[in-house]
């Protein structure tokens, strides 16, 4: 799969609320329209005493997915794109500082293994729920170039992420160099069980964290627009 983060900080004279409900609606709902897209998810980005300064850096994360690199390059000039979601942008977020990445998406653990987990655990699945939460961490350039390594999916399950994904830049779009050496997502159905998780083995969510060196990292309640 073929992800396409937006990474969007708000403008500096809209407060938070303003942006979070702006992005849903008009622009959410007029961006969930453009076809070509798979799927469309928002990432809105929340405080978490779990992690520390510069959380917040990003106000949220946009996420369509596609089938091919060409198709998600090709989102800013879909007719649909440049007539009503260009135009809306910078009515809410601070535009010089948006950051664009494509990348190939490989999912580690889709969902819990049985023997891992409860029983209903494994039956909860992310395509299917209109919200969830949802860690995200993306690689600066001078971060750690083995930031991903075999222990991932292990200490993603002993933290009880429910689902883990690494992406890693499209080489078909970021040819000339992409703004991450990568980015982590895993995911939990309910805050109280990503604070439940993080409590039970705060060990295994460092070293998952830490691996990355300088990163951005954030927690965020995806808000599905489109499976």
């Amino acid at each position: 799969m073929i992800r396409f983060f937006s990474l969007l900080p708000r403008r500096p004279d809209i407060d938070r609320q303003r942006f979070h409900d702006h992005w849903r609606h008009p622009h959410g709902t007029l961006g969930r329209q453009i076809p070509g897209m798979l799927t469309y998810v928002q990432a809105h980005q929340f405080d978490t005493d779990r992690l520390g300064p510069g959380q917040d850096e990003y106000d949220g994360v946009a996420m369509p997915s596609f089938d091919s690199p060409k198709d998600a390059a090709a989102l800013v000039d879909e007719p649909l794109f440049v007539d009503n979601i260009r135009p809306d942008e910078p009515l809410f977020q601070d535009l010089p500082r948006v950051i664009f990445f494509i990348t190939e998406e490989e999912v580690i653990v889709s969902r819990p293994p049985i023997g891992a987990g409860t029983a209903v655990d494994r039956q909860w699945d992310v395509l299917e729920r209109p919200t969830s939460i949802h860690l995200l961490q993306f690689v600066h350039l001078d971060g750690n170039p083995g930031w991903t390594g075999a222990n991932d999916a292990e200490l993603g399950l002993r933290i009880g992420a429910l689902r883990h994904a690494v992406n890693r830049p499209s080489a078909e779009v970021h040819s000339d160099g992409a703004p991450f050496l990568g980015a982590r997502q895993l995911w939990w159905p309910t805050l109280t069980a990503f604070q439940d998780g993080v409590d039970a083995d705060r060990p295994a969510f460092d070293e998952l964290l830490a691996q990355a060196g300088h990163a951005v990292t954030m927690l965020a309640v995806s808000e599905r627009f489109l499976r």
